[in-house]
């Protein structure tokens, strides 16, 4: 008896080593959300989404397709100085009135350029959604539609509408503590003061009122009442550390479409750097198309221009500071920064009518200018070239120079 009771006291003394050697483990895994969430950070940093805002004033530069081009031009974008004042109305609506001009004053004391105005209403139509799920305070940033209203005064060229109104989709981001850029397209009516355009030149017949397909952009500053930072995340948007040894752009569209003018503009590039070196190759190919559906009458004779030109370059591109900016931890090894090297450009131009010529030039020279990327799929280049025609009997200058200021994607 006594060794049972001392057998169940032993049972009883080792049970529980018995039962913790029966314990289930398990395991699980949580997947990383360190990359996600800094791309989250970083987009919340530069384009200040959580920062509220009530009133913003903006300046800045808006690039308009214009409505000609000539031989080897690089000004196809009219470029106007705009001042904005902007103010949120509700989370989602917003009333905003701009004023712009461009052109300048003639030797003759004369404007030769124009001024406008106008007012838009914007529905920021994903803010409250954005508000509610917390990816945003009460702000700018964030995309819309619009209704456009515009009212031009102009110089005795007469080249803008007297009264445009239309309807605008757009994406506008203020980033940094005081940058702002707005990109937009839209469709208008648009009435001119009348059906002639007389200048000194010529007589341009046309109608009075058509509609419009156009695309803008406006880059700039903004100020208002949000609450500076004290650090501004530069290299979040300017990817300054990232190596980068390759890349293809795409040139952000220029269209202006209407019953009078047909205008566009279309780009491609693709650029490698050589190695680990300071030196890229650069291809690009650029297309320019317009057509004064009107007629010009010019010494008695009345034209329809139809006009376009190709132009393709390869470029060296030296990128000189680079070396010293990664030394100083500045910069890394990529494709921004500011560039110089030799050109080889060729240019097809062609007009139907008005010149009665076309032009080649097979030419060679120096490009130069500033490139940058931007935020995570963006571009700036802002570049000039000069090259002289290699060809023979080609009438007009043996030199071309074209200045740009292009943007757009990049992967």
């Amino acid at each position: 008896m006594k060794k049972i009771i001392l057998l169940l006291s032993l049972l009883s003394v080792f049970r529980p080593a018995f039962a913790q050697d029966s314990t289930k483990i398990t395991y699980s895994v949580e997947t990383d959300t360190l990359v996600k969430q800094r791309f989250i950070d970083r987009y919340e940093n530069v384009f200040m989404t959580k920062v509220p805002t009530r009133h913003m004033f903006k300046i800045g530069i808006e690039f308009y397709p214009l409505g000609h081009f000539e031989y080897g031009s690089s000004n196809l974008h009219t470029k106007s100085l705009t001042l904005g004042y902007e103010y949120k109305l509700m989370p989602s609506i917003s009333l905003g009135i701009n004023l712009k001009s461009n052109g300048s004053w003639s030797q003759s004391s004369v404007f030769s350029g124009s001024l406008a105005a106008n007012i838009q209403g914007r529905w920021y139509f994903d803010m409250n959604r954005r508000i509610r799920e917390g990816k945003s305070a009460n702000n700018f940033s964030g995309n819309y539609l619009a209704i456009v209203g515009e009212k031009y005064w102009q110089s005795y060229y007469n080249v803008y509408p007297q009264i445009r109104t239309g309807l605008e989709f757009g994406l506008q981001r203020r980033f940094f503590n005081n940058g702002a850029i707005d990109f937009a397209a839209g469709v208008y009516y648009q009435r001119y003061r009348d059906g002639n355009l007389i200048s000194e030149f010529s007589n341009l017949i046309r109608k009075e009122k058509d509609f419009e397909i156009s695309t803008r952009t406006t880059l700039g500053l903004a100020f208002g009442d949000w609450k500076r930072t004290g650090r501004i995340p530069a290299c979040d948007i300017l990817r300054c550390d990232e190596a980068v040894y390759s890349q293809w752009k795409i040139l952000w569209p220029i269209v202006r479409i209407s019953s009078n003018i047909i205008n566009g503009s279309i780009g491609v590039a693709y650029e490698r750097k050589l190695g680990n070196t300071p030196v890229s190759i650069n291809t690009q190919l650029l297309a320019d198309y317009n057509h004064i559906n009107s007629n010009f009458i010019l010494n008695s004779r009345v034209y329809n221009p139809r006009q376009y030109q190709i132009q393709s370059s390869i470029q060296a591109r030296y990128y000189f500071l680079q070396k010293q900016n990664i030394r100083k931890g500045r910069g890394g090894n990529n494709l921004s920064g500011f560039y110089a090297g030799p050109n080889v450009d060729y240019v097809y131009y062609y007009n139907s009518e008005m010149y009665d010529r076309n032009k080649l030039h097979l030419g060679a020279g120096i490009n130069y200018g500033y490139q940058k990327t931007l935020f995570r799929n963006a571009y700036i280049d802002i570049s000039g070239t000069q090259s002289w025609n290699l060809l023979t009997n080609q009438s007009g200058k043996n030199r071309l120079g074209s200045f740009r200021i292009g943007f757009g994607l990049s992967f």
